[in-house]
Order: C-alpha cells, then structure tokens, then sequence
C-alpha cells in the first residue's frame, strides 16, 4: 500500500530541517530546492513521492518561518537523544 503522500511529505520536510545546518531560512530553502529538483529529475521515482518533494518545497518555502524550522529541528534533535 502507497504511503499517503502528506505523510510522506512530513518526512521529507523534518529530514531536510536535519540535514541542513542553518540561521537563515533561505538556507533551508536552498536546500530543499535542490533536493525537490534532484527527485523530480528522477524518471523511477513515483508521482506519490514527487508530489510530495513538490508539496515539502512549497510548505518550506511559503508556510514555515525560520523560527518553525528551528522548532521543528530542536523538537527532532530532542527525540532522538
């Protein structure tokens, strides 16, 4: 069974927050519009997971503030110790 694609996009949006050391947002932005572009050059990667690389963009880019993003990595940070 497909993995539903707001789901997924959670995933992509709290792994690129890990994997970016950042102080501005457009650094988290940078970021997450290379990997976005990466996968959707992609031919073997599904629409579901596309669609969700594209949404994980958006929300970074136009819905969180760097003060989320830092947030959400020290909420991240804090569950895996």
């Amino acid at each position: 069974m497909a993995k539903n694609p707001n789901i997924y996009k959670f995933e992509v949006i709290e792994r690129i927050i890990t994997e970016v050391n950042f102080t501005t947002k457009e650094e988290v932005v940078e970021f997450a519009r290379k990997v976005r572009d990466y996968v959707l050059s992609k031919p073997d990667v599904s629409k579901e997971k596309k669609d969700a690389f594209k949404n994980a963009y958006k929300e970074i880019d136009e819905e969180l503030t760097l003060g989320n993003l830092k947030e959400i990595k020290k909420i991240i940070s804090g569950s895996n110790n």
